[in-house]
């Protein structure tokens, strides 16, 4: 059987209670959760009920934060572990703060310091003592099971031993509003699979797992496998034979070393929409045919959580598994004909050892999980081997194309101005854009979006008869653009109306989703976003699901402009100066292809103000201690909001590696924007086909490369190394 994880404790917060002892006696009793919103205003009296979380939350930082925080807080008192690496799936963050903020037409930046949904993740590694990857994951209402997923093979990686994973998210205007908006809410409660079933219950929630590769004094269970798949068919609606989820099933069990007769039981989506439930009961009965296990959707009972849907899912999955119970598809009581599909009514005590558990989402995205009983394993049977005390090393990813688009324009002009040492900041004119795409395609995506395709479209020129099967992308902000329109349309119509269209492309992997449609890439599509580190995640994520998969990918980094949201949530940038937006794409296979530059992510920690310079490097110099024999230059990013702590790093950089290697600050060339490092990641591999570097001290002059690679080092928030290195 393949390897997976163990459960060493978990977090829960929902509309069912506080805690898995709540939670399993709720669902036990088939309680629903769902009540009517009381912590913000809805100006329609008639909306209907959603899963909140009753009881006072604090409100020192916002609502989502302070959900993580509880589901955190359980995990802590039951375990010591200090995790290695965070990953969590957020859609909403601090929306709920921003939007009240937005209203009062607020415009200090510190005021919505909390806005990003990265802030999430970095607070609870704060929380839990963690110094590593803090990566936040948002694929809507997949994420929490692709976290999962993610966090998985980072500890068969062996790239952690300790990984703290799951999802949250805080009900909000703009989740509550937009749904309806869709008509996919149910006026009377979710009633999943039930023929007079028509639409969700918004809701929200936490939930937290801790994993770990050697096996605990008690395990909860195991986390055996995931699979991840996109639809690369409409940007809000599955494809309607359910061949995506079909696949992230399929690939799930595969992945977990266990044929569909080995399932127990089926952990379904099961919003309640009349398309997301047809979609899944064809699936299922396709892939179970005959032979299905007891099956049930809890969203009944505990609303739609977004984000935290699968996280919180999982957390019953294995309490399904550790305590006998399979959960009853709470508002169900009349099986659709259609359907051929009749889930599990009431709660049933019985054994459980084998849990399937699905979560699909806007973007075409699928994720499914395997939650099994634990099984007595030898530590090696975990976690790769690691010989000689030497941390395992992410393997090289070969570049097969790449482009980029700037305040200078297109590749081929980005690529010009670099080499005679031009600025390429400033923001990308909309016909540069709109004259890669034809009109059909854009009509109704805005700025973010036509970037990103824009980018996949340029990227794929270069590299003929190669389709990428997954698609990986940071972004700091995502669609501001939507998200801007659709929050002054609701408050000039005094919260009465909204855009559905803004809706659905504000969700941060709605650009990503446009992409796997252009490219059908079926495979994993997973949009990675914490601030200027953004791309950085979606490269280190690469680089783990790229030793599974083996197939070609797009990893991709990009953001855009918003004069009236880019000054608020980035503290980079500074009204006055120069508004800069833009981005870059690679297409990249594992492993070193002979002639191919590649690229290989190194470090990823915290970069801690308190920590001086010289100490902070350390680990830089420990991972690369062959620094004057492997590179002939250093080009780091040093994020204005960083600039002190940057400068300060980047100064003792030349000590610490006992050298004078060139380095070139890059977001001097590009501008600041959060996703800079995409650029500068593009820069480098032309650079290091040509063997030579723009001179950032003698205009017109070049450093010559010498045949050796070229170091990208972010330097804000996070410390960051990723090599570029010759074929």
């Amino acid at each position: 059987m393949t390897c997976g994880a163990y459960i060493a404790a978990m977090g829960i917060i929902s509309a069912l209670g506080t805690g898995t002892d709540s939670t399993f006696q709720a669902l036990k009793r088939c309680e629903s959760g769902l009540v009517s919103v009381d912590f913000f205003q809805l100006n329609r009296p008639e909306f209907p009920k959603v899963g909140m979380v009753r009881g006072t939350i604090k409100n020192t930082l916002p609502r989502t934060h302070e959900l993580a925080r509880i589901a955190a807080g359980q995990i802590m008192a039951q375990c010591s572990l200090v995790p290695d690496a965070v990953v969590l799936g957020v859609t909403t963050g601090g929306m709920l703060t921003c939007e009240s903020l937005l209203k009062a037409k607020e415009t200090d930046p510190a005021l919505f310091q909390y806005h990003g949904l990265g802030t999430v993740a970095e607070d609870i590694a704060e929380l839990v003592g963690c110094t590593g990857p803090a990566i936040t994951v948002a694929t809507a209402c997949a994420s929490g099971n692709t976290a999962l997923t993610i966090a998985l093979e980072m500890i068969r990686s062996g790239q952690a031993q300790t990984v703290l994973a799951g999802g949250a998210d805080a009900l909000c205007r703009m989740t509550c509003f937009g749904f309806q908006s869709l008509q996919v809410v149910d006026p009377a409660g979710a009633r999943p699979f039930d023929q007079n079933r028509s639409g969700m219950s918004v809701a929200e929630g936490a939930g937290l797992l801790l994993l770990v590769s050697q096996r605990p004094e008690n395990p909860v269970a195991q986390l055996s496998g995931g699979g991840l798949s996109c639809d690369a068919f409409h940007a809000s609606s599955p494809h309607p034979e359910g061949n995506g989820a079909f696949d992230a099933m399929a690939k799930a069990l595969d992945d977990a070393g266990i044929t569909p007769e080995q399932v127990d039981y089926i952990s379904l989506h099961g919003t309640g929409t009349e398309a997301n439930d047809k979609a899944e009961a064809m699936a299922v009965n396709r892939l179970f045919n005959r032979n299905r296990p007891a099956a049930s959707s809890i969203k009944g009972a505990t609303g739609h959580p977004m984000a935290a849907a699968g996280a919180i899912e999982a957390v019953i999955s294995a309490l399904a598994v550790s305590k006998g119970i399979i959960p009853g598809n709470t508002g169900f009581s009349t099986p659709d004909p259609e359907l051929n599909f009749i889930p599990v009514p009431g709660p049933i005590q019985k054994p459980v050892h084998r849990v399937l558990s699905n979560t699909f989402g806007f973007g075409g995205n699928n994720a499914a999980i395997v939650i099994s009983e634990t099984q007595n394993r030898t530590s090696g049977a975990w976690a790769r081997d690691v010989k000689g005390g030497q941390e395992p090393k992410m393997g090289p990813m070969s570049v097969l194309g790449y482009a980029c688009v700037t305040g200078a324009g297109t590749t081929a002009e980005s690529l010009d101005a670099f080499y005679k040492g031009q600025s390429l900041a400033g923001m990308i004119p909309d016909k540069i854009l709109t004259d890669l795409l034809s009109l059909k395609k854009v009509r109704r995506m805005k700025r973010f979006s036509r970037l990103m395709l824009a980018l996949a479209v340029l990227a794929g020129k270069n590299i003929s008869g190669i389709s990428p099967a997954s698609i990986i992308g940071g972004t700091g902000w995502g669609s501001l653009s939507e998200t801007w329109d659709f929050l002054s349309r609701l408050f000039a119509g005094n919260e009465m109306s909204s855009s559905p269209i803004d809706f659905v492309g504000s969700v941060h992997n709605a650009a990503l989703g446009h992409v796997a449609m252009e490219l059908g890439a079926k495979g994993a599509n997973i949009t990675t976003t914490g601030g200027d580190a953004s791309f950085e995640q979606a490269l280190w994520t690469a680089g783990m699901l790229s030793q599974k998969d083996h197939a070609p990918m797009m990893v991709m980094g990009a953001d855009e402009h918003h004069k009236d949201l880019s000054f608020r949530f980035d503290m980079s940038v500074v009204p006055g100066n120069t508004a800069s937006d833009g981005g870059g794409a690679l297409v990249l296979v594992p492993g070193a292809v002979p002639g191919k530059t590649t690229l290989t992510p190194r470090l990823f920690m915290k970069n801690d103000n308190n920590v001086p310079p010289q100490d902070a490097l350390a680990g830089l110099i420990r991972e690369l201690p062959e620094v004057n024999d492997r590179y002939g230059a250093v080009m780091a990013g040093i994020p204005r909001a960083c600039a002190v702590r940057g400068k300060a790093l980047a100064d003792a950089l030349p000590h610490a590696f006992s050298s004078s290697i060139p380095i070139l600050d890059y977001r001097c060339l590009t501008g600041q924007f959060a996703t800079a490092p995409a650029v500068a990641a593009v820069l480098a591999v032309d650079a290091i086909e040509n063997n030579r570097l723009p001179d950032p001290h003698a205009p017109g002059q070049y450093i010559d490369l010498q045949d050796r690679g070229i170091l990208l080092l972010g330097l804000g928030r996070y410390l960051t190394a990723v090599e570029v290195m010759p074929g």
